[in-house]
């Protein structure tokens, strides 16, 4: 009697008693990344994390030593779904975005899909009849070992409609590109070279970072130059896609950008941060 008492204990701090509830959220699951990121939604979505740590992709670009193997997210009336990827695949990927790309109310689940043999793709999940579907999803980059880094979810260009960029290979052709979701399908209408978000083998992946820089109430994006030594600011003035800064840094950039109310805060390689007001 003891031993059931106590194997349904731990059934419900792993949330799968009932399956309906996970006490805590992801941070308490038990089978979630180690260093595991729990996004936070506003609409049907309560929660979203990676689960399921795995070694079987050795690419291990952010300097962990293993990759997602599945996503799981809490809805908000508390059902809990999982999603598990097959041997030939892992999410690639620090925490698992949420954002209404579509404007429907509901989120997708934005995350780093990569192939083992074809490379990384940006991909969409939804949520549909009880399960998470691949809603959309990027070109493979075609390689293994290929990576891509997200930059930013936000409406770029002033139409109403979350649009995402990313920088396809951030160490090799470091390429900036911003997609958005049309027709079910994700369209790019911008890229520009030259610009990287992450220094190979490194944890910190967010070295960029979006805010209305040029205060004209649409917001940009700001990220590294490919040598990470000058701050680049682009954004959509007039729906035209722009260089709006380029600033040279006293340093490298190499970690996590943050914004404090109107300063966005570099941390540099010389251990001092650099700070631009806007």
């Amino acid at each position: 009697m003891r031993l059931f008492f106590i194997t349904i204990f731990l059934l419900m701090l792993t949330g799968f008693v009932s399956g309906k509830t996970l006490l805590g959220g992801g941070e308490h699951d038990l089978e979630a990344i180690p260093d595991v990121v729990v996004s936070h939604g506003e609409n049907d979505i309560a929660q979203a994390w990676l689960i399921a740590p795995t070694a079987r992709y050795a690419h291990f670009v952010r300097g962990q030593q293993y990759e997602a193997g599945g996503v799981r997210v809490q809805l908000s009336e508390g059902n809990i779904l999982t999603l598990m990827l097959d041997e030939n695949h892992v999410f690639e990927d620090r925490h698992a975005r949420l954002g209404d790309l579509d404007g429907d109310g509901r989120d997708e689940i934005i995350l780093v899909l990569t192939s083992v043999q074809r490379g990384s793709a940006l991909v969409a999940y939804a949520v549909e009849d009880g399960q998470l579907v691949l809603k959309a999803q990027t070109p493979f980059i075609g390689q293994a070992f290929r990576w891509l880094n997200p930059a930013g979810i936000a409406d770029y260009n002033g139409d109403g409609t979350l649009d995402i960029a990313l920088v396809q290979k951030p160490h090799l052709s470091k390429t900036l590109e911003f997609w958005t979701l049309e027709n079910g399908k994700f369209v790019r209408f911008a890229r520009i070279d030259d610009i990287s978000n992450h220094h190979n083998g490194s944890p910190f992946t967010e070295l960029s970072a979006v805010a209305d820089f040029n205060n004209d109430g649409v917001n940009d994006l700001a990220i590294l130059s490919g040598n990470y030594s000058r701050l680049c600011l682009f954004g959509f003035p007039n729906g035209q896609f722009q260089e709006l800064s380029n600033i040279q840094l006293p340093a490298e950039g190499v970690g996590d950008f943050l914004i404090q109310e109107n300063t966005l805060i570099i941390p540099l390689a010389n251990g001092e941060t650099f700070e631009l007001d806007f």
